[in-house]
């Protein structure tokens, strides 16, 4: 059987379109389209351009439809982040980005709501102020005229999938980042809703991934495909394209690293809160239990402030003068709030360490080993959370997406976690957008049909610990580190 379907994989800084060509029990893809992600700034405010992604959505299929005949597509995104319709339909502004400052503060409003403890009971979600509550409640308490206009609150790829189709829904796995629904029954926690006065109305039925959302508008002048609901949630295509059907742990590795394993049920526990855990829903009703941490965010970072100063460094560079400089040196809190906002890095993780009484790291690979070594550390004391929340012992981390690529991040992982590291597939997210449409299509059967397909035809790299004792020496003074906050 050949079958050819096109997904859409937005990330934070980039998004690209991938055809997976389905032929005989094998899977090619091929990049048809890709472009940098845009970040508008208007009177203080970070925006999204809608308008450049929908532009970038159409010349994806166009590209796509001209080469193959295209059986569907599907969209995912980051999490959290929206578009607010009117009456008639139309956007009322540009979604505002998670990384802008407007929702600082929002958790002292909210305690006199509700206590922390009893919105982690009734949404099992990690207390971020980034997320979907949390913004929705700012527009509410400071922009109440804008408020008053809103219809209809679409998450950012049920947004991308109406203006192509015309079609509102939202799909479970990109609803559960909002912390506004229900952790066992997956949908949408109308006494929460109606306890911070959000009208239910605003907020499409939930559907299951795999559900035929409509065909592309006639008005694109496009071939009339279907668009079906994957799981819009990247970190939910991504875990469903880890190759492993066993008890697993996981890291979903890009600007963003999602921690974490996956559950039957969700974990509401005192420990699980104290640790700041989040539930969210991923394929066939399954719960991701994670914690979001940052990512190569920092390295992208540095990596772009070097370049505007002209020091344009590639990868393969950056990895060659880290390793020619002194370990645990400087260690950070890579989620220390004043990494979040863009700029300034080199000088944010240089008062870091003076405020910590470390090494100031001077030169590139000294402020790189840093970072890199400070992931390492963060992915080793999250997952002793996790493993403490749970109850299990883990013998391999799966890490994928694009992190899996740096081996010095990957074997940097197993030193310091003590366990063996399979990195793979890269593109983790295409894949598993992909191997849903493929689902929904009847390709394949199950997820365990999938996974062990994956297992097949994926390149994973193993890891295996070589320096345990080194960076267990020197784990204590990381995990002091993050005791003064």
């Amino acid at each position: 059987m050949n079958l050819n379907v096109l997904a859409f994989d937005f990330g934070a800084s980039s998004g690209r379109a991938i055809v997976g060509k389905y032929k005989n029990g094998n899977l090619n893809l091929e990049e048809v389209h890709r472009f940098d992600n845009q970040i508008l700034e208007k009177e203080n405010t970070l925006f999204w351009n809608i308008d450049y992604l929908l532009e970038n959505i159409l010349i994806g299929i166009k590209k796509a439809t001209d080469k193959y005949p295209i059986e569907s597509l599907g969209i995912d995104t980051w999490g959290v982040d929206f578009g607010l319709l009117d009456k008639s339909g139309e956007l009322l502004e540009n979604s505002v980005h998670y990384r802008d400052s407007r929702t600082k503060g929002s958790l002292t409003y909210l305690k006199k709501i509700i206590s922390k403890e009893e919105l982690y009971q009734q949404t099992g979600n990690q207390l971020m102020e980034i997320n979907t509550l949390f913004q929705l409640l700012t527009v509410k308490n400071e922009r109440p005229d804008l408020f008053e206009r809103i219809d209809k609150v679409l998450l950012m790829p049920d947004l991308l999938n109406y203006l192509l189709t015309g079609n509102m829904k939202t799909e479970q796995s990109i609803a559960s980042t909002t912390q506004l629904t229900n952790p066992y029954t997956k949908d949408w926690n109308k006494e929460l809703m109606d306890l911070f006065q959000l009208p239910a109305s605003l907020f499409p039925d939930i559907v299951t991934e795999g559900n035929q959302l409509g065909k592309l508008k006639s008005s694109f002048g496009l071939p009339a495909i279907e668009v079906i609901n994957v799981c819009e949630h990247d970190t939910a295509s991504a875990v469903l394209s880890v190759p492993s059907n066993q008890n697993f742990l996981f890291i979903s590795c890009g600007t963003w690293s999602l921690v974490g394993t996956e559950l039957e049920e969700p974990i509401v526990t005192q420990k699980a809160q104290n640790y700041n855990l989040t539930n969210e829903s991923g394929n066939n009703k399954t719960t991701r239990f994670l914690k979001n941490c940052t990512g190569l965010w920092i390295i992208q970072e540095l990596k772009r402030n070097f370049r505007e100063q002209g020091m344009d460094y590639s990868y393969d560079e950056i990895t060659d003068m880290t390793e020619k400089k002194k370990a645990f040196r400087c260690l950070i809190d890579t989620d220390d709030p004043r990494f979040t906002s863009p700029g300034k890095m080199k000088e944010k993780i240089q008062a870091y360490a003076k405020e910590t009484n470390q090494e100031l790291p001077e030169e590139p690979g000294e402020l790189f080993r840093c970072v890199y070594e400070s992931l390492a550390f963060k992915y080793k004391y999250t997952t002793l959370e996790i493993i403490d929340a749970v109850g299990n012992e883990f013998d391999t981390l799966n890490i994928v997406g694009g992190g899996s690529q740096s081996a010095l991040l990957c074997q940097m992982v197993a030193d310091a976690t003590g366990m063996r590291v399979c990195a793979g597939p890269v593109e983790a997210t295409a894949i598993g957008n992909i191997i849903q449409q493929l689902m929904a299509h009847q390709v394949i059967d199950s997820v365990y049909e999938a996974r062990e397909w994956i297992k097949k035809i994926s390149n994973v790299t193993y890891y295996f610990p070589e320096r345990k004792e080194a960076w267990e020496n020197q784990f204590p003074k990381y995990q002091k580190l993050l005791d003064k906050e």
